[in-house]
C-alpha cells in the first residue's frame, strides 16, 4: 500500500502532541522548581555544601536567603569564580553553555523575522498547527522561490556559528595558557611530570631516562620507572579488604553494645518508676556507666552475637571465623609481610612506563612533544600533568603491541554496540510517528483512536522517556570498553566516554529516527519528536538538574545504610558530588546538533533551544559554585571544550547535508532551480570544512601545550624579580641559562623560599581572623598546642592541594611585593576565606546551628605525623609520588566511632597492641549506633573543612 506523505502529515496530530509534551514538561518544571525552592532553605547539605564543607580557602560565597534574593545573586556572580573553586573543566562547560545561548538567540530572531513569514505567509493551502510554520507546509510548485529565504539565513547562520566558535577558542586558548602559568598550577609537580609508555628495554633504567632526556630546558629533576610488584601488590589489596572488613565489623560490635545498653538502661529507667519515692536514687533513675572493660563488651555483646564470616570464596564458603579476631590477626600478619617484602624488594619485570619529572614546567612541555625513539610503536603516548590520584596502575602493564591491539578491539566492539543498539532505538523512534505507524499496521489503530490525550502523551511523553532511560546506562558501558582500551587515566579515561558517548547519541538519538524511513517524507515530519525532545530535556532536565531528585533521595537513606562506620559517615558528611562532563557535555552537544538540523526546516525548535540552554546555563551555574566539588587530580585543563565546539561543526554538516539531500529530492518536480539550490548547500559544506580545518589548524597545536613565548616570558619574569629582590632596586641583566641545573635549581629554590615566608604570613593572618570566628571553641587547649606543629607540616599538603584556576583565588611569591607590602587580588582572597565582621560571624553562627551544620575540629595534622620532625614543604622530594601504591602506602588506619561507654578506647588499646594503627579521633556513636564524625580520617591531615 503506498502512502501519500502529503496525506498522512496532513491529517498527523502534531501540534496535540507537542502541546501535551510541553505541558506535562512545563508542569513538572514546576513542580520541580518549587520543591526546590522549599527545600533549599532547609537542605543545606544538598543544596549549599559548598559554602561550609571545603577548606576556607575554597568555599562559595552563600546566596541570600528568601525564595529568590538568590536568583539575581547567582546570575551577577562572576563566572571566573568558578575557575578558583572548580577549576578550568567547570568555567569552560559554563561557557560552552552561554555560546549555546548567544547562538540560538540570533537563530531565533532570524528564523522567526525571516523563515516563519516566508513558510506560513500567503501560502496555498496552508497547513494547521506547527506544520503551518514548518518546511512542510511549502508545497505548491509557485510557492517554490520561497526557499531562497530558506538558503539566505542558513548562510547567514552557518557564518555566524563559525565566527563565534572561533572567538569562544580564542578566549579558551587565553584562559588555558593562564591556568597553566598560574603561580598556584605551575608550582605543583604534575604540571613538570610526564608519563611515557611503551618505553624500550634499553632505556630501563634512571641513568639511561635521564640522558635521553638531557635536551630538555632545565634538565630532569626525578625519574620512576614502573616495575612488576605482582606479589606485594596482592599483599597490599589483601591488607586492604582486611581493613576495610575489620573496621566495618568493629563499628557493628559498638552499635550493638550502645544499643544494648540503651535497652538496659530503658529498662533500668521503667523499674525505677515503679519503686517508691524514697527509693530512687540520686542520679534521676539512669543507670550508672561502669568503667570500660572486656568484661563488659562481653556482657553487652555476647561471642555468639559478634559480627562473623566465612574465608572462602566470596565469603559462601570456608570456616566461619570471628571476624574482629581474623582481621586483625590477618592484618597483622599483611603488615608484617609487605614490611619484609618492600625491605628485600626485588627488581621484578619492567612494565614499559616511566615518569619524569623535569625541573621546569616548560622542559616538560618540550620532552612531551618530542619524536622520542628511532623504532616504530616505542614511546609514542607520552602524557603531560601526569597527577598520581589520576593514574590508573592496571593499565599500565601492557606492551605497545597488545596497548594497540586493545584499542582497535575497544573501538571495534563500540561500533558493534552501535549496531547492536539501534534495534531498540529504532522502536522507539517509530513510537514518535504514531499517525504513520497505525496506517502502516492496522491492528494498532485503537491506540491512535484512544481519546485524547493518550496517543499525544504515547508520541510526546513516551519516546524521549524511554530514550533517556536506555541512554542512562549506556556510559557504563563505555566507561569499561574505555578501561579495557589500556588508557592511563581516569580523566582519559572520562575524554574517551565523551568521544564514545557522543557518536551514539548522534547516531541512535538522531540519525536512526529520522533516517528510518524516506528522508523526503520523514525528516521535515520527525520534528515533532525532536521538538518533544527538546522540551523534556531543556524544561524537565533542567529542572531536575537543579532539584537533584536522585541525591536528595539518598541524602535521607544513606546515613542509616551507608554511614555505619565513620569512613562511610564522612562521605555522607563530608564529600560533595561531582560532575563528569564526558557523560554530561554529550547530552548537550546532541541538543544543539538536533536543533542546528531542524534550525530551518521547524523554526520553533530554536526557541525551544534558547530556553533549555538558558535553563540548563542558570541550574549548572548554581550546582557548580553551591553544590559540585570537582576532583583536583582529574582536572584536564577545559580539555572537553574543544571537542565540543568540534561537535557543533556536526550539527552544521548535518543541517546543510538534509537541506541539500531535500533540495535535489525536489528537482523531478521543481526543475532546474531544486538542483541549483541543492548545490548552494554543497557549496556551503565545503565553505564549512574549510572553516573547520582553519580553524583547527590554527589552534590545536596551541591547545594541549604551552607554547614556549608564554612559558620563556614566564620564567624571564620571575627571574627578573628575584633578582630584582636580592639586589634590591637595582635590575642585573644577566641572561637565563635553562640547561644550566644549578641556576634553575637556585632560581627555583630563592621562589619557594619567598613563597614559605608567604604563606606563614598568610597562615598568621588565617588564625587572626579564625580565632575572632571561633571564639567558642577556645577550651580545644590541645589543638592549639599543636597549632605550631601544624603550620609547618600543613605546608606540604597545601603545596598538593592548590587552589585552581589562574592564581587568583590563592597568592604565592609571584603575587607578593615587598616594596609595598600589598596582596595582588586581595579582594579575591579574602572574599574567599573567613574574614568577616564580627555581627556577620555572630549572625552567620546562629544560622549553621539552625541549619544543623556539622561541627568541624580545629585544623590538626595527620595523627601518624605528630612525631615527625620533617618540616619540608615541598611536595617534589616526595620520593614515592609515582611509586605503585602497593610499595609505600601504609596501612589504613582503622577509624573506629568514640562511643559513651568508652569501649572504642579499649578496641583501639586492642588493635595497637596487636601491631594494627588505630584511632577514635573525630568520630563519635550516639546511644541509638548512629555514626557522626566532625573530621577527615585521623591519619589524615585536616585543614578545619572538608579536605580531600
Amino acid at each position: 500500500m503506498s502512502i501519500d506523505p502529503n496525506k498522512v502529515n496532513g491529517n498527523s496530530n502534531t501540534s496535540q502532541t507537542f502541546l501535551t509534551a510541553l505541558v506535562a514538561n512545563a508542569g513538572l518544571l514546576v513542580v520541580e522548581v518549587g520543591a526546590f525552592l522549599i527545600l533549599k532553605q532547609r537542605l543545606w547539605r544538598v543544596y549549599t555544601p559548598r559554602a561550609y564543607l571545603p577548606p576556607p580557602d575554597k568555599r562559595a560565597e552563600e546566596l541570600p536567603a528568601g525564595p529568590w534574593k538568590w536568583f539575581p545573586a547567582l546570575i551577577s556572580s562572576p563566572p571566573q569564580d568558578i575557575i578558583h573553586k572548580n577549576g578550568l573543566d567547570a568555567y569552560m562547560f559554563l561557557r560552552f553553555m552561554k555560546l549555546l545561548i548567544w547562538v540560538f538567540l540570533v537563530f531565533t530572531i532570524l528564523t522567526f523575522l525571516v523563515i516563519i513569514p516566508a513558510t506560513a505567509a500567503n501560502v496555498k493551502g496552508s497547513r494547521a498547527g506547527l506544520d503551518r510554520i514548518s518546511w512542510t507546509n511549502i508545497i505548491e510548485v509557485q510557492d517554490q522561490s520561497r526557499f531562497s529565504a530558506h538558503i539566505i539565513v542558513v548562510y547567514i547562520l552557518t557564518l555566524f556559528v563559525i565566527y563565534m566558535i572561533r572567538r569562544e577558542m580564542l578566549h579558551f586558548i587565553h584562559m588555558r595558557h593562564q591556568f597553566l602559568i598560574s603561580a598556584s598550577h605551575s608550582r605543583l609537580a604534575q604540571a613538570r611530570t610526564v608519563l611515557i609508555t611503551s618505553v624500550p628495554e634499553e632505556l630501563a633504567n634512571e641513568h639511561d631516562l635521564r640522558t635521553f632526556a638531557s635536551f630538555v630546558p632545565g634538565g630532569v629533576d626525578k625519574v620512576w620507572i614502573l616495575r612488576d610488584s605482582t606479589t606485594l601488590n596482592i599483599l597490599f589489596k589483601e591488607r586492604q579488604e582486611a581493613c576495610a572488613r575489620l573496621e566495618a565489623a568493629e563499628a557493628t560490635i559498638l552499635a550493638q553494645a550502645s544499643k544494648a545498653w540503651r535497652k538496659r538502661d530503658k529498662l533500668h529507667r521503667k523499674m525505677q518508676k515503679i519503686k517508691p519515692k524514697d527509693e530512687e536514687s540520686v542520679d534521676g533513675g539512669a543507670l550508672t556507666i561502669p568503667p570500660p572493660s572486656r568484661e563488659l563488651l562481653d556482657d553487652l555483646v555476647p561471642l555468639t552475637q559478634r559480627p562473623r564470616h566465612r574465608t572462602g570464596f566470596l565469603g559462601l564458603f570456608g570456616t566461619k571465623v570471628d571476624t574482629i579476631d581474623w582481621c586483625k590477626d590477618e592484618i597483622a600478619r599483611l603488615n608484617g609481610s609487605i614490611k619484609e617484602a618492600r625491605a628485600n624488594i626485588v627488581k621484578g619485570k619492567f612494565l614499559g612506563s616511566a615518569f619524569i619529572r623535569c625541573n621546569l614546567q616548560m622542559g616538560a612541555h618540550v620532552l612531551a612533544q618530542c619524536v622520542s625513539y628511532h623504532e616504530p610503536m616505542m614511546m609514542y603516548n607520552k602524557w603531560m600533568e601526569a597527577n598520581p590520584k589520576d593514574i590508573v596502575w592496571q593499565n599500565l602493564d601492557d606492551g605497545a603491541l597488545e596497548m594497540r591491539s586493545r584499542y582497535i578491539i575497544s573501538w571495534l566492539a563500540t561500533f558493534g554496540l552501535i549496531i547492536a543498539w539501534a534495534f531498540p532505538v529504532a522502536f522507539i523512534g517509530t513510537l514518535s510517528n504514531l499517525d504513520d505507524l497505525c496506517v502502516k499496521v492496522h491492528w494498532l489503530q485503537w491506540v491512535c483512536d484512544a481519546p485524547s490525550p493518550v496517543p499525544g502523551i504515547i508520541q510526546g511523553v513516551l519516546p524521549p522517556l524511554l530514550l533517556a532511560i536506555l541512554f542512562a546506562i549506556l556510559p557504563l558501558i563505555l566507561r569499561g570498553l574505555a578501561w579495557y582500551e589500556c588508557i592511563p587515566r581516569y580523566s582519559l579515561i572520562s575524554v574517551s566516554v565523551y568521544r564514545r558517548f557522543f557518536l551514539f547519541l548522534l547516531i541512535h538519538g538522531f540519525l536512526i529516527v529520522t533516517l528510518i524511513q524516506e528522508l523526503a517524507s520523514q525528516l521535515p515530519g520527525a520534528s515533532v519528536f525532536f521538538l518533544t525532545y527538546m522540551v523534556t530535556q531543556g524544561l524537565a532536565g533542567a529542572g531536575g538538574a537543579l532539584l537533584q531528585l536522585v541525591p536528595l533521595v539518598l541524602h535521607f537513606i544513606r546515613k542509616w545504610f551507608l554511614g555505619r562506620t565513620p569512613r562511610q559517615a564522612y562521605g555522607v558528611t563530608f564529600l560533595m558530588p561531582s560532575a563528569d562532563f564526558g557523560v554530561i557535555l554529550p547530552r548537550l552537544s546532541l541538543l544543539a546538533t538536533i536543533a542546528f538540523a531542524y534550525s530551518v526546516l521547524s523554526p520553533l525548535i530554536n526557541l525551544l533551544a534558547l530556553i533549555s540552554f538558558t535553563m540548563f546555563y542558570l541550574a549548572w551555574k548554581f550546582l557548580l559554585t553551591q553544590v559540585f566539588d570537582q576532583p583536583d587530580e582529574l582536572e584536564t585543563g577545559g580539555l572537553y571544550f574543544p571537542m565540543a565546539v568540534s561537535n557543533l561543526f556536526v550539527g552544521l554538516y548535518i543541517e546543510q547535508i538534509c537541506l541539500a539531500c531535500l533540495f535535489f529530492l525536489k528537482v523531478k518536480d521543481n526543475g532546474f532551480s531544486s538542483a541549483i539550490e541543492g548545490a548552494l548547500m554543497l557549496v556551503l559544506v565545503v565553505i564549512t570544512l574549510m572553516a573547520q580545518l582553519y580553524i583547527h589548524h590554527s589552534f590545536n597545536p596551541i591547545t594541549d601545550y604551552l607554547p614556549m613565548s608564554l612559558a620563556t616570558k614566564k620564567m624571564a619574569k620571575r627571574y627578573e624579580r628575584q633578582k630584582q629582590r636580592q639586589a634590591g632596586v637595582k635590575i642585573l641583566e644577566e641572561e637565563i641559562d635553562l640547561f644550566s641545573r644549578d641556576q634553575i635549581r637556585s632560581v627555583r629554590k630563592r621562589i619557594k623560599a619567598t613563597t614559605k615566608i608567604l604563606d606563614d604570613k598568610i597562615d598568621t593572618l588565617k588564625s587572626k581572623v579564625k580565632s575572632d570566628d571561633n571564639d567558642s571553641d577556645s577550651e580545644n587547649e590541645k589543638d592549639k598546642v599543636k597549632e605550631k606543629k601544624k603550620e609547618k607540616e600543613g605546608k606540604k599538603q597545601k603545596e598538593k592541594n592548590g587552589t585552581k584556576g589562574d592564581g587568583h583565588g590563592e597568592t604565592t611569591s609571584a603575587d607578593f611585593h615587598p616594596s609595598n607590602g600589598t596582596l595582588d587580588g586581595a579582594p579575591e582572597l579574602f572574599r574567599t576565606t573567613t574574614a568577616v565582621s564580627a555581627a556577620s560571624n555572630t549572625s552567620k553562627r546562629s544560622k549553621e546551628a539552625k541549619l544543623n551544620i556539622p561541627v568541624f575540629d580545629p585544623a590538626a595534622p595527620a595523627v601518624t605525623n605528630l612525631s615527625d620532625d620533617d618540616d619540608d614543604d615541598d611536595d617534589d622530594n616526595d620520593e614515592h609520588a609515582f611509586d605503585h601504591p602497593s610499595t609505600y602506602v601504609d596501612q589504613p588506619w582503622i577509624w573506629l566511632p568514640h562511643d559513651q561507654l568508652g569501649l572504642s578506647g579499649l578496641l583501639t588499646n586492642d588493635l595497637k597492641a596487636a601491631g594494627v594503627d588505630a584511632s577514635d579521633v573525630g568520630a563519635s556513636m550516639d546511644e541509638r549506633g548512629i555514626v557522626e564524625v566532625t573530621r577527615n580520617p585521623p591519619d589524615e591531615e585536616w585543614r578545619g573543612g572538608h579536605d580531600k
